[in-house]
């Protein structure tokens, strides 16, 4: 960074706000993805007035500004990987106002998700949203990357909750868009545009968000299977019994094997397969609709079936989903974590088509997911120390991704693109869609400096 650029941000920002030690620009180098890429500065963002004023210098002396907030993401949206300047939104952490009447929660973007819910819950409201990271991620990187969660079958995912919003553009000017109701339709829809644009368009400084009143009770069933088949099918008459599920899990053969190295949960060998479901609202329909799904469960070759009505068996139920996360690390020290989507009717048949790429790439692929809306967490197992391992684990993402396009799928469900996923993209979008998108770009972001090399590739990446 030139002297005059450091300058103008230093004024801009604020002195006690700026800071390029080493020990900082190492902090704000990395994300969930675990890369690295150290940027030139980081400024402490305080106020929307301060971050206009960040961003004009910065368009100005063409220095790149990556917007971030607890940094949990999976694709690397947050890393900047073009240097430049870390914006670090996490200090704008206020939950502005709850309001029941209105079912609106207003919010800054560094708010954590797991507070915005105990606070709406706190007044009889419930905000959906439930990415795993939820204890930590921020609402702000929730909506910039469009995230959903288990609970995305019944409720959707953050896009569907987000009314309106406060942004910054580039250039420094402030916009509103959307309106605190239910409703509108006048003018183009920008909200639902910024939302899930990684932040390449804009910088969301206040979030008003959609609340729902919190279901009275919740009951979840669980059922293993010895067939991936008889799974697949379950899961297809569940999603046909006229009961949207709160939650639709499934687990395959290779996860279960390391929660059960992980944890000593005594599953069977012989399991291929665990399903699991969350039904929630009126504690007497509740009751009903989890005694329908056992049912379906039973009709369609699930073995020990249980039923929980309360929270104490519900989390011991949920306990193997919990426990996913840390128990892959059992099989090999590093995981390649991608989310892909594909069509309801065609889980069973990827499955069998991941762990086959698995069999050829001499790498494990444990994969596990929303089954509800076709979301799986395909994990490649490797030793990023071993050159062969890690060569082959690369090559069966690309499998991966090759074998979910192949049956109309999409390369990301809820992680995003970053910069991890930019050079598939070309792939899944249609040419003159991605050239729109690069429009669109162009006209948020004149000087290209908001999150460089993210989400939407340039022509020169995919020549």
């Amino acid at each position: 960074m030139n002297p005059a650029a450091r300058s103008a941000l230093i004024q801009a920002a604020g002195a006690a706000n700026y800071s390029d030690g080493a020990e900082d620009r190492l902090l704000y180098s990395y994300d969930a993805t675990g890369k690295s890429y150290p940027p030139e500065a980081v400024v402490r963002a305080v106020s929307v007035e301060q971050i206009s004023r960040v961003l004009a210098a910065a368009t100005a002396h063409g220095v790149p500004v990556v917007p971030r907030g607890a940094g949990s993401g999976q694709s690397g949206g947050s890393l900047p990987v073009d240097g430049g300047l870390v914006l670090n939104l996490a200090n704008l952490n206020r939950i502005i106002r709850i309001d029941p009447a209105d079912q609106v929660a207003v919010v800054q973007p560094g708010v954590i998700t797991a507070d915005l819910q105990r606070a709406a819950e706190a007044q009889g409201m419930f905000y959906p949203p439930d990415p795993a990271s939820v204890e930590f991620c921020t609402v702000g990187g929730n909506a910039a990357e469009n995230s959903g969660g288990l609970r995305a079958v019944k409720y959707g995912v953050t896009r569907d909750y987000v009314l309106a919003l406060q942004a910054v553009l580039p250039d420094g000017r402030v916009l509103r868009t959307g309106r605190p109701t239910m409703k509108t339709v006048v003018g183009y829809d920008l909200t639902r545009l910024l939302v899930g644009s990684e932040g390449t368009l804009a910088v969301m400084t206040e979030l008003t968000l959609r609340l729902l009143p919190k279901p009275e009770a919740k009951a979840t069933v669980n059922a293993l299977f010895h067939d991936l088949e008889a799974a697949a099918q379950a899961v297809q008459a569940v999603l046909l019994s006229g009961i949207i599920p709160a939650a639709l899990e499934f687990i395959d053969s290779q996860s279960l094997g390391a929660v059960n190295a992980h944890a000593g949960l005594g599953l069977p060998p012989e399991v291929q397969a665990m399903v699991l479901i969350d039904v929630d609202g009126a504690p007497e329909v509740v009751a009903g609709q989890g005694g329908r799904l056992a049912r379906v469960l039973e009709e369609h070759g699930g073995r020990e079936v249980r039923l929980a009505l309360n929270e104490a068996e519900a989390a011991e139920l949920w306990r193997v989903r919990r426990s996913m996360g840390p128990a892959m690390y059992n099989l090999a020290p590093d995981k390649l974590n991608e989310d892909v989507v594909v069509p309801l009717g065609r889980l069973a048949e990827t499955i069998r088509a991941i762990h086959a790429i698995g069999e050829k790439r001499g790498v494990l692929i444990p994969t596990f997911g929303h089954a509800g809306d076709g979301n799986l967490h395909v994990n490649v197992m490797y030793d990023a120390k071993d050159p062969e391992q890690n060569r082959q684990a690369h090559q069966a993402v690309t499998d991966v991704f090759a074998q979910v396009l192949r049956v109309g799928g999409s390369l990301s469900g809820e992680h995003g693109v970053g910069n991890a996923k930019l050079g598939y993209v070309g792939a899944e979008l249609d040419p003159v869609a991605m050239e729109l998108m690069r429009g669109i770009k162009r006209l948020f972001d004149p000087a290209g400096i908001l999150n460089p090399h993210k989400a939407v590739p340039t022509p020169e990446m995919l020549a």
